[in-house]
């Protein structure tokens, strides 16, 4: 007989029942593995799970804080986000590399003939309506209505870790809903 076989040997006990050594009915602790794997893969599958009212963008941190004080009071970008957008999630670029501010946005005003001017109460609104040379292919304004300071901000770690993103934002990208689920935007500090 080998080691193995000998191993899973029934045992005799004194009260003549025999059971198998070794083998049990499952633990709690088990049990708790168990549940952590199930809400593990749950929340790894809302990481991989893409939003459509939420977006990510990296931005530097002088910048950021012309949208704080409310300097600046639209966002220029050279793309089109979707329409369904109605957050921009901001991740600070190094040295902080988080995400800090959330912002609420109205859709995206264009500068096609026909259109509609920007009010020219904010840094780059008069560039943009005026098609300045360094606006060039920032054909997208996103007027802020909120911004929002989160509490905690997302480290780099954390968005890597607990909601599946491989690598800093270096451009738009959709945030996972796993982040709509950890953070609860309406309740962080309102600063404007």
């Amino acid at each position: 007989m080998s080691f193995i076989d000998s191993y899973f040997q029934p045992l005799k006990e004194d009260s003549g029942r025999q059971r198998l050594s070794r083998s049990r009915s499952p633990s709690r602790r088990e049990g708790e593995r168990t549940r952590d794997r199930a809400a593990s893969r749950n929340t790894m599958r809302s990481a991989r799970t893409l939003t459509k009212s939420d977006a990510i963008l990296p931005m530097r941190e002088p910048y950021m804080q012309q949208i704080v004080t409310g300097e600046k009071t639209y966002e220029f970008r050279k793309y089109c986000l979707k329409q369904s957008v109605k957050r921009i999630w901001f991740y600070s670029t190094a040295p902080q590399s988080s995400i800090e501010y959330i912002c609420e946005i109205l859709p995206a005003r264009t500068r096609n003939p026909g259109d509609l001017a920007l009010e020219e109460d904010g840094l780059g609104n008069k560039e943009f309506n005026t098609r300045h040379k360094d606006w060039e292919g920032y054909d997208f304004a996103y007027k802020i209505l909120a911004v929002y300071r989160i509490e905690k901000p997302i480290a780099l770690n954390d968005l890597r870790d607990d909601h599946g993103m491989r690598s800093a934002p270096r451009g738009l990208v959709y945030a996972p809903q796993s982040l709509l689920e950890f953070v609860e935007w309406q309740k962080q500090s309102k600063l404007r």
